[in-house]
């Protein structure tokens, strides 16, 4: 027996990010509730005929858990994977003299990717080290 479904029961919308900070992240306070604030760069790169080419979005990202253990290896030029929430916000601009959008991402976790600090616990002496219970830590 099949059922046709008029509405949903549910829905979901998720994104996952893989990029760059562009900045150190910020620790703002609002409601009384303290906040991770960082923008994160994702570049594409593809071939049009012989050229290569680069596409860059950014996003505006927030992190409700300023207590986690992330905040300070959230420096510019650090590679990290988001997985939020999206938020859409179109504005005119001044500047360009046209509709942009503008991509927020309500982050409900972050986990470090690449390009590690030097003080980061969790990187071994020689990357050929790793054994396979070791796992980057995801916050």
């Amino acid at each position: 027996m099949y059922h046709v479904l008029t509405q949903p029961q549910f829905s979901m919308q998720q994104i996952q990010l893989v990029g760059n900070l562009g900045a150190d992240c910020e620790v703002v306070e609002f409601n009384g509730a303290k906040f991770v604030t960082f923008r994160l760069a994702c570049t594409e790169k593809y071939r049009k005929g012989d050229e290569v080419r680069e596409e860059t979005t950014w996003y505006s990202c927030s992190y409700n858990r300023a207590d986690s253990g992330v905040v300070p290896f959230l420096k510019r030029g650090q590679s990290v994977f988001v997985q939020g929430k999206p938020s859409y916000l179109l504005y005119d601009s001044q500047k360009y003299r046209q509709k942009m959008i503008d991509v927020r991402v309500f982050v409900d976790m972050v986990q470090l990717v690449g390009n590690r600090s030097e003080a980061s616990p969790h990187k071994p002496d020689n990357p050929n080290d790793l054994t396979q219970d070791e796992t980057v830590p995801v916050y």
